[in-house]
Order: structure tokens, then C-alpha cells, then sequence
């Protein structure tokens, strides 16, 4: 199977996963503060020459098809688009002394569980930090906004790790 063939089922699995499964999830009287969003596990995991165009705008794509369903008027794409810009800092933080190669791609099975968790979390933060606050519009309840950043994105990032290794693949 090619490498776009199997990126592309990727995304729409991901989004799938978002739209039928973790968005009925309930967490009772937390609802109001956590909302994870994983989609970010896609562009996060993709290898590491992917052309920066061509994700930003697939990030555009599929932030746009999840808030025409959840009607979100460009938040997400605002939070997957700004996810996909700092990717590449964060990539240069985590790398070994030797580099990545182009074909690399940046999971949980390949960096190990401490330094993905570093990489992810830090990603979902942003990713979660800015759709807070465009769901906000306002910097007034920074404390509200920030618990339910810190929440969402430690839900998103546990439930990414497990679809991972719910997913892995020996080869």
C-alpha cells in the first residue's frame, strides 16, 4: 500500500474516531471542561519530510469537516493549523543526536512512551489552548480556560497513546 494511500485512511479513521466515538463519550459533571480532540494525533504522527504545504493544508481540510460537525465556525482549523506550525520545533527538541530520518514518523511505539508524551502533550496543549480560547473570545476566565485545556488535553493525549497501541501493527 503507498505511503499517501495509508496517510489518507489514517485521517479519515481519525476523524471518524473523533466524530463516532470520542465526542459521545460523557464525563458526567466534568462535560463542561473536558473536551478532547485527537485530530491533532494525525498531523503529530506523520512522517517527518511530509511537506509543511501540504500539511497545513490537509490541517485545513480536516479542522474545516470538524467544525462543519460541530459547528465550531474555524476553530479547529485555527487549532490544527497552529498545531502543524509549531510541529516542527517541538520535533527539533526531541530529536537525537543523529536526527530523524525523512521517513520517520514521530509515535508512540517509534520515540518511546516518555518522549511522546512530552511531544504530544505539549502539542494537544497548544492545540487545546488555542480552541479554548477562540470558543471564549475572551481572556477574562483565563483559569476556566486553562483547566480546560490542562483536562483536554490529558484526556486527548492517554486516548491517543491507547489508539496507538490499540492500532500498532508489527511488521
Amino acid at each position: 500500500m503507498s505511503s499517501y494511500l495509508k496517510h489518507i485512511i489514517q485521517g479519515i479513521a481519525i476523524l471518524l474516531v473523533q466524530i463516532l466515538i470520542i465526542d459521545q463519550i460523557s464525563f458526567g459533571q466534568l462535560n463542561a471542561y473536558i473536551n478532547p480532540i485527537i485530530i491533532g494525533l494525525f498531523f503529530m504522527s506523520l512522517p517527518i519530510g511530509f511537506s509543511i504545504r501540504r500539511m497545513l493544508f490537509i490541517a485545513f481540510l480536516m479542522g474545516g469537516i470538524l467544525d462543519a460537525y460541530h459547528d465550531t465556525l474555524g476553530m479547529n482549523i485555527s487549532a490544527s493549523l497552529s498545531l502543524v506550525f509549531f510541529r516542527p520545533f517541538f520535533l527539533r527538541i526531541i530529536e537525537s543526536r543523529e536526527g530523524f530520518h525523512t521517513s520517520f514518523s514521530p509515535t508512540v511505539i517509534s520515540l518511546g512512551l516518555p518522549k511522546f508524551m512530552l511531544y504530544a502533550g505539549i502539542l494537544f496543549f497548544i492545540y487545546h489552548l488555542n480552541f479554548f480560547l477562540l470558543e471564549s473570545f475572551s481572556a477574562l476566565s483565563f483559569v476556566s480556560i486553562l483547566l480546560k485545556t490542562v483536562l483536554s488535553s490529558i484526556v486527548a493525549l492517554v486516548l491517543s497513546v491507547l489508539l496507538q497501541y490499540l492500532t500498532y501493527n508489527k511488521q
